[in-house]
Formats: C-alpha cells, structure tokens, sequence
C-alpha cells in the first residue's frame, strides 16, 4: 500500500444535497494531507460493485438486500480494502414510520453490517438505535456529525426579536420534513404573535400552499439559495421532521446564532440540548402538534433567552468544521491499520473553549 491513502466514495445520488455537501470533508486540509480521495457514482439499486484501486470504500448509499448482494461482491471483489459505511437515513423513527415486518428490515441491516469493517452514524441516537436493531458491537460504530461549509453563517448578528417573533423553516417541502405539522399549528393559532418564513420546494408544495390558506402568518419564500441570507431574516428556526438523523437545517442555524425548535425525534434533541451544560442550551425540543408544548416553548421565548440560546448554539458549532475533519482522518487511520477507530467525543461538545 501506497502512504498515502487511496479512498473512494461510493454514491448512488449525486443530486445536490445533505449527503453531497458532507462529502466536502473529503477536500479539507486534514484529509487531503492523509490520501486522495474520489467520488464515484453507482446505480441505483444495483448489485454489481465497480472495480477500483482503493485502500478504504467509504459507502454512502442507503443499503436493502440488494445492497447486501453488492456489499459482499464488493469484499470479494476488493478482498484487501477496507469499508465504511455511512448510514445517513435509517433511524428508529424511519423504521416505526415505515417498516411493516422489523424482523426481517432487522436481518438485512445485520448482514450489512456484517460485511463492512466500521458503520458511521451521523447522530448518537441513531448510533443506539442501530445497536438495539442489530445487536452490532457497539466498538465498531463511530459517530460523527455531517457538516457542510455555508459562508457568512458565523459572521451574522444575533436575532434582534420584535413585536412580532419570526420564525423560520427551510428545506425540502415533502413529508419528512413535516412542514405540514408547524402549518396546521400556525392555522390553529398555536404560535399567536409569531410569523412563519417557509423556504424551500419540493412535492408537497401545492398540498402545504392550500393548509396555510390565507394566513396572514404564512409567507412562502420559495428556493432558499442563500442560507446565510435567509437566516438573518429569522429570529428562531423551527426543524419540526417526523424522522431526521441528524439535521442539517439545525446545525445551520445553531452557527448562525438563531435558536432552534426541534421535534423530539432521532438526532435533533443532542443539538438543542447537548450533554455537556445546560448553559449551552441551543433550544427547545417541542411536540408541534401539541398545543400545550407550543404554548409552554412559547413561554420560555423570552428576549433573554432568545439571546442566549442562540450565543449557546453559535458556541457550540465553533471549530466543528475542523473536528469533523479530525474525526473522519483519525477513523480512517485506524480501520486501515486494523486498530479500533478511536472514541469518538459527544458530537455537541465540539467547541474550541
């Protein structure tokens, strides 16, 4: 083997998004000095691996049994590389959502993960869940949180909340995002003295557009393409998703210094409540279809909080874009050199105090 890493990524949508801007790690400083590193497209659904020079194949597709067929052509085919796979989608919400037979989704996942040499969960309860749906040792899942550079986010000023709070939302307009949840609650007059900022398209625009009616606290502002811009017009970022596995949006806005609203499902609560302080609260974990929540959430939105909570959030994000490139290098040090990869520190507590 050369010294210097040879790594593929192995990636079967290479539309714009999450997954797609995580893979910028691959191109930072840490990494370049540790190997080269490539992307490279498979089909969708297929069985049948590409044959690469590779020391390490980190996957990044979602796997099903026909992944497990091109998992293990991939180890026969590849026999001295090392794999990592990257679970970015499963999550025990995702499987109480969808899975009508948890044994047999259970069986697949474990022969998954039987062929690959280390998992990477984005979230640590995603990483627990996959533990209780498996019974995988725990050693052999590493967590780290995606991160994807998004200029001008750490350069805003804070929140300056008005009369009226405003509350943003952004992301694809489809059904996990549960977007159509926090526009019922707005209908239903939950968020009294509060504006709704809903960026973003997606296939359930339309269904979304005809819940908000004529709500005067409703405005859809279409294709967020500036984040940075967008935000800066929130004081507030409500994340209300039926499954999410870690939560770009809520990362965002945690670096942008603007409080965030999270659902209490898979990874957003370790952002709005990281386990090292309650000083660095970085906001609130509601129920949005509950109105009591909402109203108790509400409560606590004080200026002060606000404030707080979102100084709280920027803090918490600090060097992060450094530490993950830490963490990727040293895990992949280690899976090629046959050593368990390293104990990963809370993800939260990524801060350069």
């Amino acid at each position: 083997m050369n010294d210097r890493l040879r790594i593929v990524n192995l990636l079967d949508d290479m539309a714009f998004g999450g997954v797609t801007r995580a893979l910028g790690v691959f191109d930072t400083p840490a990494l370049v000095a540790l190997g080269d590193s490539r992307t490279v497209a498979v089909p969708f659904n297929g069985m049948v691996p590409p044959r690469e020079q590779a020391d390490v194949f980190i996957v990044h597709f979602t796997v099903n049994w026909r992944r497990v067929v091109f998992l293990a052509q991939l180890r026969a085919r590849h026999p001295r590389a090392k794999v990592v796979l990257v679970e970015h989608s499963y999550t025990r919400a995702w499987e109480a959502l969808h899975v009508a037979n948890p044994r047999r989704f259970r069986l697949m996942l474990r022969l998954a993960m039987r062929l690959v040499h280390q998992i990477v969960c984005v979230s640590a309860a995603q990483a627990d869940w996959l533990v209780d749906a498996t019974g995988i040792d725990r050693t052999r899942i590493s967590v780290i949180y995606p991160y994807a550079v998004n200029p001008g986010l750490a350069a805003l000023p804070p929140p300056s909340p008005g009369p009226v709070l405003r509350i943003g939302a952004y992301g694809r307009l489809n059904r996990q995002k549960g977007f159509d949840t926090l526009v019922r609650a707005f209908r239903a007059g939950h968020f009294a003295g509060c504006e709704l900022l809903l960026g973003g398209f997606g296939e359930d625009e339309a269904q979304l557009r005809a819940l908000a009616g004529d709500s005067a606290q409703i405005r859809f502002v279409g294709k967020v393409s500036d984040v940075a811009a967008f935000l800066g017009t929130c004081d507030l970022v409500a994340v209300p998703s039926r499954w999410e596995a870690y939560g770009m949006v809520a990362n965002e806005a945690r670096e942008a210094g603007r409080p965030i609203l999270v659902a209490p499902v898979d990874g957003l609560p370790e952002q709005a409540e990281p386990d090292h302080g309650p000083g660095d609260r970085a906001g609130l974990v509601i129920d949005f279809a509950d109105q009591n929540a909402i109203a108790a959430a509400l409560a606590e939105l004080t200026p002060e909080a606000i404030a707080m909570m979102g100084r709280a959030g920027r803090r918490t994000t600090t060097g992060c874009g450094e530490q993950r490139q830490r963490q990727w290098a040293a895990l992949l040090r280690a899976v090629v050199a046959r050593r368990p990869a390293p104990v990963q520190p809370s993800p939260s507590a990524i801060t350069t105090r």
